[in-house]
């Protein structure tokens, strides 16, 4: 029989033959602390978090900035429990992520009631694989997780780790190709202006897409995750496209949409508007079927992109530019602040301040519908969100993750106080690994989102989305993070100007009005104020 020390050894040696180099996590008793031994006996940096989920949310943002599978461990029962969102969003944002788990083991399942439950039905519906690591094969079950986690569509694998069990799990199959090419050939022949909407499943392949897109004017949305895919000065890129209202009148104007690894799991739920035929091209199916298909080819990317001829357009020059450039100046023409800081200001101004490169990581809440389409990027990877899951308490641990993969490169966290409030303990990591991160708070003790979607008689009230007032300068200074409140613009650029020459965290506690985030919604997803121009279309 395999003992725990021999498992964990070769869980070490297969961390440092499949993984990125760092594992995350936060141990408990049992055998996490040989894990985390036997991986530092190989050569894997362990980062000791203060949460399952921000370590799962780490281990997540790792692997989709490296490409490479990144671990995290964790202990059994509530440990395991508290992992699950994190896992949850590294599903959804297919991230090739490993959950080492300890568990009650098979041969102590009778005996054994305290902290039992079933973790492999627990991470089955939130995983590609749920399975064992025990006696039986380790390296082999530790080399297919590996493959299961990296193949279309990438994605977590949860390990359970148990020396006593014999269990062997079927492996999942991986994608099937299919589809025809010359579908797709016969469609973009007779466009004439075909529109493409790059997904995260594109994000790897920029060079080949520019190619593909070639001379032509034609325009480009991006999802959140596709971000970077083509550079927010290029003249292709048209905005961003989450199903929502500011990308409307481009779709509109298009007589075929080119959807390359768009995944539906990325958009929000607005129903399908648009006439025009769509072609997608990916290397896994779409999660849903939020649009129907005129032609589909599901297969390596970059080989269906190489089949493909140049195609004609008619769109103006200057279409995309024009277009992105007039729903940016809706969105910073909202009404001045009443007191604190506007968000698109907030935005705008850390990104001015930002070196050309700089990582941003973005919260769910309000604030990201001002700070996605203000971020300029220029590749893929400057620009990160929660996108599928869209959980909150993402920024911070994903902004600990992108400092720790480069730790030359200044990052950006833009987080909600109700986000924060979520991963609170981890602000102690950023001080106790110096992380060169700097932590905007856009704070006005409200969760701003969910307020505007309160109906007008305000269901739940205030007791539904309001806090009392929180000094986060406080906070930070009781773990060692230099921080400075921000309550007007002067002071903003003060403080990021200090925040640019360090090499050291700091938090600045940015006082945000929230009556501005109504402007932003109206911009962004529609309503009576779309100050952007007529979402049927603009092409006459």
């Amino acid at each position: 029989m395999t003992n725990a020390q021999d498992l964990a050894t070769t869980i070490g040696a297969a961390l440092r033959r499949h993984s990125s180099g760092v594992l995350y996590g936060l141990p408990g008793g049992g055998n996490n602390l040989e894990i985390i031994g036997a991986a530092e006996a190989e050569g894997v940096r362990f980062i000791l978090t203060h949460g399952e989920t921000g370590a799962t949310i780490m281990a997540a943002v790792h692997a989709e900035l490296t490409g490479a599978v990144t671990a995290a461990v964790v202990t059994r029962g509530p440990g395991a429990a508290s992992a699950v969102n994190g896992v949850a969003q590294a599903k959804l944002d297919h991230q090739p992520l490993w959950l080492l788990s300890d568990t009650v083991s098979e041969a102590d399942t009778e005996r054994i009631a305290h902290q039992r439950i079933d973790q492999r039905s627990l991470f089955s519906p939130v995983t590609k694989w749920s399975s064992v690591l025990g006696d039986s094969g380790a390296d082999e079950v530790l080399d297919d997780a590996a493959f299961v986690a990296t193949s279309p569509a990438p994605g977590p694998v949860h390990l359970d780790f148990d020396p006593t069990s014999t269990r062997r799990d079927e492996v999942p199959l991986a994608v099937t190709p299919s589809g025809d090419v010359n579908d797709v050939r016969r469609l973009l022949k007779e466009a004439r202006r075909p529109v493409v909407i790059v997904g995260q499943g594109g994000r790897r392949h920029a060079q080949i897409i520019a190619s593909f897109i070639g001379d032509s004017a034609t325009p480009v949305l991006l999802t959140y995750k596709a971000v970077g895919v083509v550079a927010s000065s290029d003249p292709h890129f048209a905005g961003l496209f989450t199903g929502a209202w500011m990308e409307a009148p481009v779709l509109h104007d298009a007589d075929l949409i080119v959807a390359i690894g768009l995944d539906s799991i990325e958009l929000i739920p607005n129903p399908w508007k648009y006439a025009a035929p769509v072609v997608l091209l990916a290397e896994w199916p779409d999660s849903g079927r939020y649009f129907a298909t005129a032609a589909a080819v599901i297969g390596p990317l970059a080989s269906t992109l190489a089949e493909l001829d140049p195609f004609p357009s008619t769109w103006p020059a200057d279409y995309a530019t024009m277009h992105r450039e007039r729903g940016l100046h809706a969105l910073m023409e909202g009404p001045i602040a009443r007191e604190g800081v506007t968000p698109w200001d907030l935005v705008h101004h850390v990104r001015l301040f930002a070196p050309l490169g700089s990582v941003a990581t973005v919260d769910a809440g309000a604030h990201m519908l001002a700070a996605m389409p203000l971020w300029s990027v220029e590749q893929p990877g400057e620009l990160l969100i929660s996108s599928g899951l869209a959980t909150m308490g993402y920024a911070l641990p994903a902004a600990i993750a992108a400092a720790i993969v480069n730790p030359q490169q200044r990052v950006y966290c833009l987080t909600g106080d109700g986000g924060l409030g979520m991963v609170l303990g981890e602000l102690e990591t950023v001080a106790r690994l110096n992380l060169p991160i700097t932590i905007i708070v856009f704070n006005d003790s409200t969760l701003s989102l969910i307020k505007l979607k309160q109906r007008p008689e305000g269901n739940g009230g205030t007791r539904a989305v309001d806090y009392r007032a929180t000094d986060y300068t406080m906070i930070a200074a009781s773990v060692g993070l230099a921080a400075t409140l921000v309550g007007d613009i002067d002071e903003l650029d003060r403080a990021l100007r200090a925040s640019s020459r360090s090499t050291s965290p700091m938090l600045l506690d940015v006082l945000v009005d929230p009556s501005g985030y109504s402007h932003v919604m109206d911009v962004v997803r529609g309503g009576s104020a779309n100050a952007v121009h007529s979402a049927q279309g603009s092409i006459s």
